[in-house]
């Protein structure tokens, strides 16, 4: 195990998009093996509590991701933060006690919960030194995030992180080959692209996926208008068949990403929802994982397949 890893907590039902989205940048910086996240890390099978226990003796860095429904509040009972057997609660104490540098990282404005909220071994943590993840600054934010590890960890950091996965590029057959999976790549101008420059997937185009969500009856027919040059990527993605601008968005090595937003009602109030999107293009299929972050109910990430159509007239 390295020492000098980096333990990512949050609660899945108010931070699972953003973990992933940090979990991702910071294994392309850092080298997977140094980022903790349990979805990742934790095998079928194996004693989930053991193994949190094991993670945290080793972790120098605590990520403590903060959204708005961090403490758990439940109707008719005390936040789940007070439950002795919580684990977000167990992941922080225990960060805290052992010495380990704990970072609350606030999320989309949420605020620091007041230590009078917090169970007594958690009432350090609003002493320590916050960093702020906002969608509408994510990359700025994200490289505060890296520059602050770089420090945190030391020595450590510099090393060249290992790969996630062996990636060959060849270039003159413009294909690229992702684990077994043959990727078409092609310059944004087509022809082949100047010695140098970097090659672009060929997302560009109109895309169409049969998505089904995550309450009952709700499956739709989404579609995906994708546009841009370089590593941007802009246009438009529906959700609930309405078409949503692309922001945020990205594509590279590691993948496309980027975000949309709409706005849920319910019971007479609304509230503005992001939906994050990860994936990567496998022959002519985008394959994508959507998580939902905000609004009145949580979501599961949905996974969905878009497949190319036909140029327009």
């Amino acid at each position: 195990m390295n020492k000098s890893q980096v333990f990512i907590s949050y609660r899945r039902d108010d931070a699972a998009g953003y973990a992933r989205a940090l979990y991702d940048e910071l294994a392309r910086h850092f080298g997977a093996e140094c980022v903790f996240m349990d979805v990742d890390d934790i095998g079928a099978g194996l004693p989930f509590g053991d193994v949190i226990e094991g993670q945290l003796g080793a972790a120098q860095v605590m990520l403590v991701l903060i959204g708005r429904r961090w403490l758990g509040e439940r109707e008719g009972a005390p936040a789940r933060i007070h439950d002795e057997a919580d684990f977000v609660r167990r992941e922080v104490a225990a960060g805290l006690a052992r010495g380990a540098r704990v970072i609350p990282v606030l999320l989309d404005g949420a605020p620091m919960p007041a230590a009078a909220a917090l169970p007594d071994a958690l009432r350090a943590l609003p002493g320590r030194n916050a960093l702020e993840i906002d969608n509408s600054r994510y990359a700025a934010d994200m490289q505060r995030l890296v520059a602050t590890l770089r420090e945190a960890l030391g020595d450590a950091a510099g090393a060249s992180p290992r790969p996630r996965r062996r990636v060959l590029l060849v270039a003159a057959a413009g294909v690229m080959v992702v684990g077994g999976g043959a990727v078409a790549w092609r310059s944004t101008r087509g022809g082949a692209a100047p010695t140098g420059v970097a090659l672009r997937p060929a997302i560009n185009g109109r895309w169409q996926a049969d998505v089904t969500y995550d309450w009952p009856n709700a499956r739709y027919t989404e579609h995906f208008d994708l546009r841009g040059e370089g590593h941007a990527v802009h246009g438009s993605a529906s959700f609930l068949t309405v078409p949503r601008g692309v922001l945020e968005g990205q594509v590279d090595a590691e993948g496309l990403r980027f975000v949309t937003r709409s706005t849920e009602t319910m019971g007479g109030g609304s509230a503005e929802v992001t939906h994050r999107y990860r994936g990567r293009l496998v022959g002519d299929e985008l394959r994508l994982v959507m998580q939902t972050e905000g609004g009145n109910t949580p979501h599961a990430p949905v996974e969905l397949v878009a497949r190319r159509l036909p140029a327009g007239p």
